[in-house]
């Protein structure tokens, strides 16, 4: 396109040189949809699939980073080669860009025109910005999931037969097709454009980093500079989130700390408690047992003495016989109730075991010798025998 005659200097031309390149495989694109970690993936690599495979189109694909206007960067999946329009009777390949964003299919697609450094994007396009960036209405409007890549490259072909995005540069009229064989690298997709020149065709600088003009060095050092504090302002990130998560899991550690030694205490007053109420028990145990020791002793020194356990004139015995019969009688029955206390406290666990079986050893040895005398004194009192 030049700016005298406003009119294109196409010729039928062949599309670039991405149609005999290998096409990457599945494990190629495996991998770089790894690196990329989208969102949807599966929804990532079909639409890749088809961008390649599209009939219309010859796509490779790339991972490469995207320099958002914030000076933000992310390596984002790109499908960079041409896209094939008809336009009067002519076959043509525009150079394209389409980068997937981390939330494709549910964000659209960045789509950008790819101008060589021979090339100007037609200032008149409704279909393209002037920076490159395509604007045609199936972007706008693109939904999820009505949406896909393979309709978006049939609309781009359809919106560039209609009016080709692209002009070829009025000093390159000899060169026999304005699309190069081997385009230049990408560094970046920032757009960046560039005052009018003196014939009073638009100059830009695309996205893309094409030599058609000297690019300063102090654009090189900023870009630079952006990109080593966004790496630095991420890694901070990552730091403070780590430091934060260890601090997160050092306070839980110190709040659980606090509450076991509050269980500690606790207990440790419980067992406190419980052992003064044992000291008790055992003090009282001790008094009980002292007390019956002595009562056993009284009982037995009463029974020794043969005369004081029943008084003389509570009963009036006919003979001595009886009355020994009588007083072995009330002793047996007196050891027996004790024998059943002793019992009853060892179930109560008021004695212990040592001790019961000391006196139920002694109470049942002088048992055993009064039901012996009670039997003697039957038979010579002429009683009978039970």
């Amino acid at each position: 396109y030049t700016a005298t005659s406003n009119n294109l200097q196409f010729n039928s031309i062949s599309p670039l040189n991405t149609m005999n390149m290998a096409k990457p495989s599945a494990n190629d694109i495996e991998q770089m949809i790894q690196r990329a970690r989208p969102t949807n993936r599966d929804l990532v690599r079909r639409d890749i699939n088809h961008g390649i495979n599209s009939s219309i189109s010859s796509l490779l694909l790339k991972i490469a980073p995207y320099f958002y206007n914030n000076g933000t960067s992310k390596d984002l999946l790109c499908l960079h080669g041409t896209v094939a329009c008809q336009y009067k009777g002519n076959r043509y390949y525009i150079p394209i860009e389409i980068w997937f964003q981390q939330d494709h299919p549910n964000v659209p697609p960045l789509a950008y025109v790819k101008p060589t450094s021979d090339m100007f994007v037609s200032t008149a396009s409704r279909d393209v910005q002037p920076d490159g960036t395509i604007i045609i209405p199936y972007i706008k409007n693109w939904r999820h999931p009505n949406s896909d890549l393979q309709t978006l490259l049939k609309a781009m072909s359809e919106a560039f037969s209609q009016s080709p995005p692209v002009y070829s540069n009025s000093n390159m009229v000899n060169r026999p097709t304005p699309y190069p064989i081997n385009p230049p690298a990408m560094p970046m997709p920032t757009p960046v454009t560039m005052p009018m020149n003196s014939g009073g065709n638009p100059s830009y600088s695309y996205p893309y980093g094409y030599p058609q003009t000297q690019i300063p060095q102090d654009v090189y050092r900023d870009s630079v500079q952006t990109a080593v504090l966004d790496k630095v302002r991420i890694r901070l990130d990552e730091i403070m989130q780590m430091g934060k998560a260890q601090i997160d899991s050092l306070k839980k550690t110190e709040q659980d700390l606090i509450d076991g030694e509050r269980k500690i205490q606790s207990f440790i007053v419980d067992a406190q408690q419980q052992q003064s109420q044992a000291q008790t028990y055992i003090t009282n145990l001790q008094t009980k047992t002292h007390e019956m020791l002595e009562a056993t002793q009284k009982m037995s020194s009463s029974s020794g003495k043969g005369n004081n356990s029943v008084k003389e004139d509570a009963l009036i015995t006919p003979a001595p016989v009886y009355k020994q019969l009588l007083q072995a009688y009330a002793e047996e029955h007196a050891m027996q109730d004790l024998l059943y206390y002793l019992a009853d406290g060892l179930k109560r666990n008021s004695i212990g075991l040592d001790t019961y079986l000391k006196h139920v050893r002694e109470l049942s040895r002088k048992q055993f010798i009064l039901r012996a005398t009670m039997r003697k004194c039957r038979q010579i009192a002429g009683l009978p025998l039970k």
